[in-house]
């Protein structure tokens, strides 16, 4: 049997006299990964195409909108995509500064529904637009007046018909807004926290003002449609395969009659000497090419569509149609 020697010892007797290594220290310099131990379900029902889709159906929602909303509200708008991430409800509803706008929409035919959050600053900058303004906002921001509420709510809906647009590429939706608040605290908790959503980032500049607009859209909204979202491929082909359903033929019809036209009514022609035109006053006649009993042509954007004849109707001068003129007529 052999001894130990005497460095052997003496190492064996250095070693328990060091004192032991902290936990602390040991962690030191390694890298700690966080974990939310709050929710036991991982944060991943939504897969990397899915999140690619949603990206590209809100990129198209954002160029609806920043020509829906420049008309509207007639300045210039543009709202830009920051960020599209799944996250769970909880940290949603952490995340929403006050004070701001929240307004639930439902997603027919699509099971429950969807919240989108506008900065407060922004809501009462578009509010000072519609009711002429230039778009200014209280130093103190403030709950929403009944007025403003009706307003804010009208400009809600425009959005939302934009919104809807953007998704018919993939489906047919029918949004309407189910609440709309100024406080979080006060909106109804539509799925459990510990659910995962989807939830996108915007920048909305109106004009010189600019504020966060946010969606959220709970998976188990868009569970139903998960493959179509896996699957879908963005091109002009893609809504045509799909068909135009009786209410997207309504939707473009009312558009269509909302669409502005310039029309214009020549009484006549004729030609004067700067001499005689220089020495016109009150009283004096004009004689036109045309007889008091001719027809006369409204011309519609530039383009003669209608024989007309002059009048009156009730105090305004006015014409009365009496003909279409077809391509064989000019």
């Amino acid at each position: 049997m052999s001894s130990l020697s005497q460095e052997e010892i003496d190492a064996l007797i250095n070693q328990l006299s060091t004192e032991p290594v902290s936990k602390e220290d040991a962690l030191e310099g390694k890298k700690v990964k966080s974990f939310d131990f709050r929710f036991n379900k991982r944060l991943d029902k939504f897969s990397n195409s899915q999140l690619q889709t949603l990206r590209t159906l809100h990129e198209n929602f954002t160029r609806l909108l920043n020509n829906s909303l420049s008309v509207y509200l007639r300045t210039r708008v543009e709202a830009t995509i920051v960020s599209i991430e799944q996250i769970s409800y909880g940290d949603f509803i952490a995340s929403i500064g006050i004070p701001s706008i929240l307004s639930i929409y439902s997603m027919d035919p699509l099971p429950g529904s969807g919240i989108v959050q506008v900065d407060l600053n922004l809501v009462f900058s578009i509010i000072d637009r519609l009711l002429g303004g230039p778009g200014w906002f209280p130093q103190k921001l403030r709950d929403l007046t009944d007025i403003e509420r009706t307003l804010m709510q009208r400009f809600m809906a425009r959005m939302l018909n934009s919104y809807r647009e953007s998704w018919n590429y993939l489906l047919t939706l029918s949004l309407k807004i189910e609440a709309l608040d100024s406080n979080p605290q006060f909106i109804p908790r539509i799925i459990p926290l510990d659910q995962t959503v989807a939830y996108v980032s915007m920048e909305l500049k109106v004009g010189d003002m600019t504020g966060v607009m946010n969606f959220c859209l709970p998976y188990l909204v868009l569970q139903s449609i998960s493959t179509q979202l896996t699957d879908f491929q963005w091109s002009p082909t893609v809504i045509a395969g799909r068909g135009m359903t009786e209410e997207d033929i309504q939707q473009l019809a009312r558009n269509v009659e909302k669409a502005a036209v310039d029309v214009q009514v020549e009484l006549g022609r004729t030609s004067v000497s700067l001499r005689d035109l220089v020495a016109l006053q009150a009283g004096d006649v004009i004689l036109f090419d045309k007889p008091t009993d001719a027809a006369l042509v409204a011309r519609i954007n530039d383009r003669d569509k209608f024989h007309v004849y002059p009048g009156v109707h009730k105090d305004r001068i006015a014409v009365q149609v009496s003909d279409v003129i077809t391509s064989e007529d000019q």
